[in-house]
């Protein structure tokens, strides 16, 4: 009887501190992890095959300072346009006990330290929002969707909401334009 208890305690709890207070997140389940892991192996896909020296990283944290750092779902370092360990892009996988977080005080904080772009991955409805850093915030730039015949949440929209959303088959981050990421492989997600 005692294993899962062990079994939990020794597991890494993923956490973070934003403004001096320490948010523990539960694990993730498969298919955000699958997500996650297919948004990296892009990003790392393209920058081996360009010899870029930039990297994409899962679960690593972001050091704001000494009462902020945060555990973007994947953050991506680029040696070549900054030397310091802030990201150019940071990604977000929806879960439902962070969702809040993510579209709030995160997104301030990522603006506070100058990611250039945020991005907000829902694996539910397989959209990806973009925001962009402008003028110490994030403003919107464009949600892709991917077209998923019978698509229930897509369908649930109302039309001001289907509007502001792209169905593409691929898109590419603003600050990698010549990386093609096809939708169907960032929601390749094994059911």
């Amino acid at each position: 009887m005692d294993a899962p208890i062990q079994d939990f305690a020794d597991k890494k709890l993923k956490r973070e501190m934003i403004d001096g207070q320490i948010y523990l997140m539960a694990s993730a389940n498969d298919e955000h992890v699958d997500v996650q892991a297919n948004i990296s192996a892009a990003f790392n896909d393209y920058f081996k095959q360009h010899k870029r020296k930039c990297r994409a990283r899962i679960n690593s944290q972001v050091y704001l300072d000494e009462k902020n750092y945060l555990e973007p779902d994947v953050k991506v370092l680029c040696r070549e346009t900054r030397s310091d360990d802030i990201p150019v892009i940071a990604v977000e996988v929806l879960s439902k006990s962070t969702e809040y977080r993510d579209y709030g005080i995160k997104m301030k904080k990522y603006a506070e330290f100058g990611i250039r772009e945020y991005w907000i991955v829902n694996w539910k409805n397989s959209t990806v929002s973009i925001y962009l850093l402008k003028d110490g915030s994030y403003e919107h730039f464009k949600t892709y969707a991917r077209d998923i015949p019978g698509d229930r949440e897509l369908k649930n929209l109302d039309e001001e909401e289907k509007a502001e959303i792209e169905i593409v088959e691929k898109f590419s981050p603003l600050s990698f334009p010549a990386l093609v990421m096809p939708m169907e492989k960032v929601f390749d997600i094994f059911f």
